[in-house]
C-alpha cells in the first residue's frame, strides 16, 4: 500500500526522479539555490509535453557565491516549449510538484549536495488535496515574482563571470583593490537582477501585487503593509539605495510609491480603507487565497 505521507533524510535524488518522470502534465520546482549539472539531470527526466514552471531567487549574492548557476536557469527556461522562469525575491522554499499527484517539500536545494550527501529532511506528500494545497501556496507567492525568458537568463552570463572572478580575487588576496573590484561588481550588477524581479510590470503593479498578496491574509494597517513588503521585497525596498529599472526610481522612493499603489488600487474598487481602525483589506478576499497566478500571464485553472 503506497503511503500518503513519507519522510525523505539523505539521499533523496531517487524521489525526486520518481517524482519528476511520473509528472504528465504540470511540474513546479521551487529552489533558491540550483546547480546546472542537477538541473541537467533533472530536465532529462522530463517527459515531453509537461509544463514546467520554476521559481528561484535570482540575486547577485547567490550568483556570485556560486550557489545558483546561470546555465541552471538556461536549461530550466528551455525544459520545454511552455516551461516558465520566475525570479521571486526572499525565496527560501524547496518544493516540487508533480501535477496534483505527488509533492515533495525539503530542506534541500537542487544541489549536488542537497540531494546526495547533506543531512536533509523533507516530506513527499501523495494525498491530491495536500498536494494541491502545496502548489496553489507557491503559485500565490509566484505573483511576488516575475517571468523571466531564457535569453533574458542567458544574458546574465557574462555578469555571472564577472562577480564570481572578483569574489575569488577578493578571497585570494584581501587587497583594497580587489575588494574595490567586487563592491563595484555587485554595484552594476544589482540594478540587472532587480530587473529580474520587476520584469514588465510598472512600480504601480509591482507594489499592488505585494499589498494584495499582504492583505489576502487579513486586514493591515499601512505601517504593517511596508514591514511586509519590504520584508518580502528587499532589493526593492532598500532605503539605503537608489537606481534605476527602466527608468523608474527604486530604492528610497519604494515607500511613496507603495502608498501611491495603495490608493491606485482604493480608486479602483480592489481596496477599501477603514477610518476607525486605520486598516486596509481587499474589498473582495479570495475565496481561497492561496490561488494566485504569475503577474503578466494568465496561468492555467488550479487542478481539481
Amino acid at each position: 500500500m503506497t503511503r500518503p505521507v513519507e519522510f525523505l533524510s539523505r539521499g533523496w535524488r531517487s524521489n525526486l526522479e520518481d517524482l519528476a518522470s511520473s509528472a504528465t502534465e504540470s511540474l513546479l520546482i521551487v529552489a533558491p539555490y540550483i546547480k546546472a549539472d542537477e538541473a541537467q539531470w533533472l530536465c532529462g527526466r522530463i517527459r515531453s509535453g509537461v509544463e514546467v514552471t520554476t521559481l528561484a531567487n535570482i540575486d547577485s549574492d547567490a550568483v556570485s557565491t556560486s550557489a545558483l548557476d546561470i546555465a541552471a536557469l538556461v536549461f530550466l527556461a528551455g525544459a520545454s516549449p511552455s516551461a516558465r522562469l520566475v525570479s521571486l525575491p526572499s525565496l527560501h522554499a524547496k518544493v516540487f510538484v508533480a501535477d496534483d499527484q505527488r509533492a515533495i517539500v525539503t530542506s534541500g536545494n537542487l544541489t549536488r549536495s542537497g540531494l546526495d550527501t547533506n543531512i536533509e529532511y523533507g516530506v513527499l506528500i501523495r494525498e491530491s488535496k495536500r498536494v494541491r494545497h502545496v502548489r496553489n501556496d507557491m503559485m500565490a507567492h509566484a505573483s511576488l515574482g516575475s517571468l523571466v525568458s531564457a535569453d533574458a537568463v542567458a544574458e546574465l552570463e557574462p555578469i555571472e563571470a564577472e562577480l564570481r572572478e572578483a569574489r575569488a580575487q577578493l578571497i585570494a588576496s584581501a587587497t583594497t583593490s580587489a575588494k574595490n573590484r567586487f563592491d563595484n561588481a555587485v554595484t552594476k550588477a544589482q540594478p540587472v537582477f532587480a530587473e529580474m524581479h520587476v520584469g514588465n510590470r510598472s512600480p504601480h503593479a509591482v507594489f499592488g501585487d505585494a499589498i494584495k498578496f499582504v492583505l489576502a491574509a487579513g486586514p493591515r494597517t499601512t505601517e504593517a503593509i511596508q514591514k511586509e513588503v519590504s520584508r518580502l521585497l528587499p532589493t526593492l525596498c532598500d532605503d539605503s539605495k537608489y537606481f534605476l529599472i527602466k527608468g523608474e526610481p527604486y530604492g528610497r522612493e519604494w515607500q511613496r510609491r507603495l502608498r501611491h499603489a495603495q490608493q491606485h488600487l482604493k480608486r479602483k474598487g480592489i481596496l477599501i480603507h477603514d477610518q476607525r481602525t486605520k486598516t486596509w483589506a481587499l474589498a473582495r478576499p479570495p475565496r481561497d487565497a492561496r490561488k494566485s497566478r504569475v503577474p503578466g500571464e494568465v496561468m492555467p485553472p488550479a487542478q481539481s
